[in-house]
């Protein structure tokens, strides 16, 4: 590899390097640092700990969940033979508070 071929793939691979924090800070969802830092200072619960309670409540396949954090409120989605199942819980207590569909 002659002088000139290194230095422009080191040079690449600098630029690629560099710009590595700036898409992963772009691809940011401002609902997953209020989650992280609320489990951080221990004001909400787990997302793993979550999950595992809802779908011990619900007989049936989960197939979404989501976090709002105006709330502290986890909302899991799930399919049981031809009907959807919503079931919202406090994040902060763990307890269901509501649930639509059979």
């Amino acid at each position: 590899m002659s002088m000139r071929n290194a230095l422009a793939a080191t040079s690449l691979a600098m630029l690629v390097l560099a710009s590595a924090p700036a898409s992963a800070d772009r691809n940011r969802v401002p609902e997953q640092d209020a989650l992280r830092n609320g489990v951080r200072s221990g004001e909400l619960l787990p997302y793993q700990e979550m999950r595992s309670r809802a779908q011990g409540r619900v007989d049936g396949r989960m197939i979404g969940s989501e976090f709002d954090p105006g709330t502290g409120r986890y909302r899991f989605k799930f399919q049981r033979g031809g009907s959807v199942i919503w079931m919202d819980m406090d994040g902060r207590t763990g307890r269901e508070i509501g649930r639509v569909g059979q």
